[in-house]
């Protein structure tokens, strides 16, 4: 079954703690601090695979965990780092925030995003041995994570897309120029899923999507609205195609017609209605006046300043030309690109990378926001580096609340704070470590 749209909640692996222990040398009381580091969890993986066709899977199962990471063992012994957890979406899948914001839109196969990172692991005692600590007897918690949920929104990806009204005959086209099989009835809306068909021009291969019929205010969401609109959007061409019928009953009424898809186009996203196009005047068969089909040609071409085709899908009258249409504007569209990706490319020691992932100066700027917020007598301080450092310690362990307090010294965080107007004897929160900024 298609499925074009889907929530889900993810969660990261959480990192292993860290392990207090100590190796006692023989015939000696000496001993060493010899506890390891946690490992890393698992992160969550978003990859587009070419095999796959509809987010339907996700109607099944919508809660996804990665593996956490393993303890430290002692003779410093590190845990094992846990497996990614990689999740499979269609080619064309765009990745979007629980707030619709898009995080990565995926359109080749191979393509990923690091949805959400693996905890880090926690240090075992042995990695705070200093001059000053010679047998600490504290270790950090692995780092925790968080479930969220994010949106997973599917965009066919076609060389063209067919649009139109309902029974236009979109469906019937795509089954003769291609092996796709459509379900065809004479009601509105017998289309309700978009179909894909492979058609063979020459010595090449072109997709065709057929979307489902749009109506006046499409691009609002009426009828079946802008869910489907959204799937053209990946077009490198577009077909209108226009019920012939239409021009037995009023002459005027399909070019009227025509008008209406461009506009809810238009209305819709201004890049598609760029894109070029070709107009298909379908069931051709119907009409016996040849004359009034001629001049309603004639207009449309005049209107649109685009190739004009009578078409009958019944019969196939037509349809050979409108494939060697299709395919002449996807060869001019292809080294069209082709050659502005040269230009890009040029001065250029190799191509860019597929791989869509999080840019690290964005999280490092995240990582590095400082923010203080007044609540009633206290001050919350908001930093994820410091968050982190303080729900790592153990704050029932002295030792450790001696180090975490050192760490935020040398980070000169209450310099910060008294720059940014705290004063003296206030009381700091930190995640759960609450303190009171002195001298």
């Amino acid at each position: 079954m298609f499925l074009d749209e889907a929530k889900i909640n993810i969660k990261a692996g959480e990192g292993g703690n860290g392990m207090v222990a100590f190796f006692k040398l023989k015939g000696g009381r000496k001993k060493i601090p010899s506890g390891g580091s946690g490992g890393r969890g698992g992160s969550v993986i978003i990859r587009a695979y070419k095999n796959l066709s509809t987010l339907y899977s996700f109607k099944k199962k919508i809660h996804f965990k990665a593996e956490s990471g393993q303890s430290g063992g002692p003779n410093n012994r590190k845990g094992e780092d846990a497996k990614d957890l990689i999740i499979r979406v269609p080619v064309g899948t765009v990745v979007k925030t629980g707030k619709g914001e898009i995080i990565a839109d995926l359109k080749e196969p191979g393509d990923e995003v690091v949805v959400a990172e693996g905890g880090i692991g926690g240090r075992g005692n042995a990695a705070f041995v200093s001059s000053r600590r010679r047998f600490p007897a504290f270790a950090e918690s692995g780092e925790k994570t968080e479930d969220f949920w994010i949106e997973l929104e599917l965009r066919l990806v076609a060389d063209v897309s067919l649009v139109g009204f309902p029974n236009s005959g979109k469906s019937t086209i795509i089954s003769r120029i291609s092996a796709a099989r459509p379900k065809i009835a004479d009601y509105p809306f017998t289309t309700l899923t978009p179909n894909l068909g492979v058609v063979t021009a020459g010595d090449r291969d072109f997709v065709v999507a057929d979307v489902p019929g749009l109506i006046e205010g499409a691009h609002s969401g009426r009828g079946l609205g802008d869910k489907f609109l959204r799937h053209i959007t990946r077009s490198s061409i577009l077909a209108v195609i226009l019920d012939g019928q239409r021009i037995i009953d009023k002459s005027g009424d399909i070019i009227e017609t025509f008008d209406i898809l461009r506009e809810e186009i238009k209305l819709y996203n201004m890049d598609l209605y760029r894109k070029d196009y070709i107009i298909v005047i379908n069931k051709i068969d119907l009409i016996n006046d040849k004359d009034k089909l001629n001049k309603i040609k004639k207009e449309l071409e005049r209107r649109s300043g685009k190739i004009v085709l009578p078409v009958s899908a019944i019969t196939g009258e037509g349809l050979n030309e409108m494939v060697r249409c299709m395919h002449e504007k996807l060869s001019e569209y292809r080294k069209e690109v082709s050659s502005t990706e040269k230009e890009g490319l040029s001065g250029l020691a190799q191509e860019p990378e597929k791989v869509k992932i999080y840019r690290l100066s964005d999280k490092e700027q995240e990582w590095e926001k400082f923010e203080v917020e007044k609540i009633n007598n206290e001050y919350l301080v908001k930093n994820k580096k410091l968050e982190r450092l303080v729900a790592m310690t153990d704050l029932e362990n002295e030792e450790a609340l001696d180090y975490l307090t050192d760490r935020l010294n040398k980070m000169g965080v209450a310099d910060r704070l008294k720059k940014m107007g705290v004063e003296e004897g206030s009381t700091v929160i930190i995640g759960e470590f609450a303190f009171i900024l002195k001298e």
